[in-house]
């Protein structure tokens, strides 16, 4: 017969593992851990680029950024990209820019603006604006949409008759009756293109924005020669046809006024 103290030891041996049983089942089961993916390289870059810009603006006196490099590396210059490239830093061109307000002194860009929307333009151009410092510029290399519209006349120049026809042979378009039409829409609708400009109409979103002095120039002409031999698309067996269609225009951010108020 178990004497008292037996059973009472047997009682609190059973309590005690009914009570670590329950414990156990409350236990949430935890997951094995995911091993961590691999990082993509635009995650990669876009982790990198923060360090290249900041090295950049450090070592530099006079800041120059291209937007929308691709292949292009200007010496020199901050080459931007939301592509991965060698020698590139992250740059989305339709979001805010990644430096402090007048703190580049020129933006370059060359076939770009025609790739984003209207409104992305807008926002393109005021961001522009707002990181340059006073009395920096800012150019731009863009199809003009008047040039591909005169293509239309009924007597067109020798050079738009070149253009007629090389063009299409340039991209391997139809050969169709209204070479004209053709040019023009494949123009609009390639490339990712979404939006082009004449003179009048980026001179006014550039104006909007508060720059000044805005004028066209023809590619790799300018006064300044920070802007100079700039454009890359001018060489080459297809040179005469950018020639025709591209427009290169410049805007200055106004210098602060020293007179006394």
């Amino acid at each position: 017969m178990p004497t008292h103290s037996y059973r009472l030891a047997v009682l609190a041996i059973l309590f005690t593992a009914g009570c670590d049983r329950a414990t156990a089942e409350k236990q949430p089961i935890l997951a094995p851990q995911p091993t961590q993916a691999p990082t993509s390289p635009l995650e990669q870059f876009q982790k990198n680029s923060a360090a290249v810009i900041e090295r950049y603006m450090r070592e530099h006196q006079t800041r120059k950024v291209q937007l929308g490099a691709g292949a292009s590396r200007l010496q020199g210059w901050l080459n931007t990209d939301i592509e991965p490239g060698d020698g590139l830093a992250y740059l989305d061109a339709t979001k805010p820019f990644p430096f402090e307000d007048d703190s580049v002194h020129y933006i370059f860009s060359e076939h770009v603006i025609e790739h984003l929307t209207y409104d992305e333009g807008k926002a393109m151009i005021a961001e522009a604006h707002r990181v340059l410092a006073p009395g920096g510029k800012m150019r731009m290399s863009t199809p003009n949409l008047t040039r591909f519209i005169e293509l239309f006349d009924k007597s067109p120049s020798e050079e738009a008759k070149a253009y007629l026809v090389g063009k299409r042979q340039w991209h391997e378009w139809p050969d169709e009756p209204n070479a004209a039409a053709i040019i023009l829409n494949l123009q609009m609708s390639s490339w990712g293109h979404k939006f082009m400009y004449d003179v009048e109409t980026l001179g006014a979103s550039l104006q909007r924005v508060g720059f000044r002095n805005v004028r066209e120039l023809e590619e790799n002409i300018s006064t300044d020669q920070h802007l100079r031999n700039l454009e890359e698309r001018d060489s080459g067996v297809n040179a005469r046809f950018s020639d025709y269609e591209t427009m290169s225009v410049e805007a200055e951010k106004p210098r602060i006024s020293t007179t006394a108020r």
